[in-house]
């Protein structure tokens, strides 16, 4: 099924769109059905239908929990096939756009929600910059988490590609020759052009988070594993903060090292191309998202290498 109503801001052919899961009936490069077990999509790119049982609280006393089934979907991708980056109204000097009008536009593999913005629409809740361009250039102190890619030419091949790297990383010599000093976040921040800071949700041990955001909405993430894989995931059945963080911790088949809150509620959402487009949304803001009415400052887009 194709939808054109997103296409006024674009002049491409409009994709042929399925909704994970509402769209029972579409093909997909994946079993929707199979939960907790790795699937290739593509060369690089894994599946996993995350299916996990936690004791959610009723609210009935300390002592009155309930088992609820939290599910969630992931695509791990392989740096080494392909490359992020940040795509937004300020730093690309454009203006807000549709999920599925950043995906095509800008001919990306996959996106996802980068972070959270302010009220104007536009500002990241924490650090964002791309290249010289900053879109906040204020380090958030209770955020702990920041994304980075694209080092600029003199650090690429002696750092990571792509990271998530924490306020207060024990990894942080990993970003600094054996002749840096100041082995400062500061400092390893620098060496990226693409640098964008949310909350982070693994906590490192012996540092437990106080952001335990308990309002139930859909949730979209962005994790590393211990492979330095990237992990975009995406929940649409409301769940709380809390209830994401104890599956991630409870790791099983996703290894997670870091991760980073990304959106939540009406604007989270995750996209995957190959051919057809597969969109992860909540069910009730489908028809908002494949319409364009709905639009994004900051996503994080991701390409296959040339």
């Amino acid at each position: 099924m194709a939808f054109v109503a997103f296409l006024g801001e674009v002049r491409a052919k409009p994709p042929d769109v399925v909704v994970v899961d509402k769209d029972t009936d579409k093909p997909y490069p994946f079993d929707i059905l199979k939960a907790n077990t790795w699937q290739p999509v593509e060369k690089g790119l894994q599946f996993l239908r995350m299916s996990e049982t936690v004791m959610r609280d009723r609210g009935e006393g300390e002592n009155q929990k309930l088992p609820v089934t939290v599910d969630f979907d992931i695509l791990k991708f392989d740096p080494a096939y392909f490359d992020f980056s940040v795509y937004g109204a300020v730093t690309d000097k454009t203006e807000s756009k549709a999920l599925l009008v950043w995906l095509q536009q800008y001919d990306l593999t996959a996106v996802i929600n980068s972070s959270m913005y302010l009220t104007d629409g536009k500002t990241s809740i924490g650090y964002l910059r791309k290249n010289d361009v900053y879109n906040n250039n204020h380090i958030g102190k209770s955020l702990g988490a920041f994304f980075v890619s694209c080092p600029y030419e003199k650090y690429q091949g002696k750092i990571p590609s792509c990271s998530i790297i924490y306020d207060n990383d024990p990894d942080l010599d990993t970003y600094f020759s054996q002749t840096e000093k100041e082995r400062t976040l500061e400092n390893a921040l620098k060496k990226y052009s693409v640098v964008v800071q949310n909350f982070k949700l693994v906590d490192l041990p012996d540092n437990q988070s106080e952001w335990k955001a308990q309002r139930r909405h859909s949730i979209a993430a962005v994790a590393q594993d211990e492979d330095n894989e990237i992990l975009l995931m995406y929940a649409s059945k409301p769940l709380t903060v809390q209830e994401f963080r104890t599956v991630l911790h409870k790791n099983g088949p996703l290894r997670i090292k870091r991760a980073m809150y990304a959106e939540g509620g009406a604007e989270a959402s995750m996209a995957y191309r190959k051919k057809t487009v597969f969109l992860w949304q909540h069910e009730e803001n489908i028809m908002l998202f494949l319409k364009g009415t709905v639009k994004l400052p900051n996503i994080i887009g991701i390409k296959r290498k040339q």
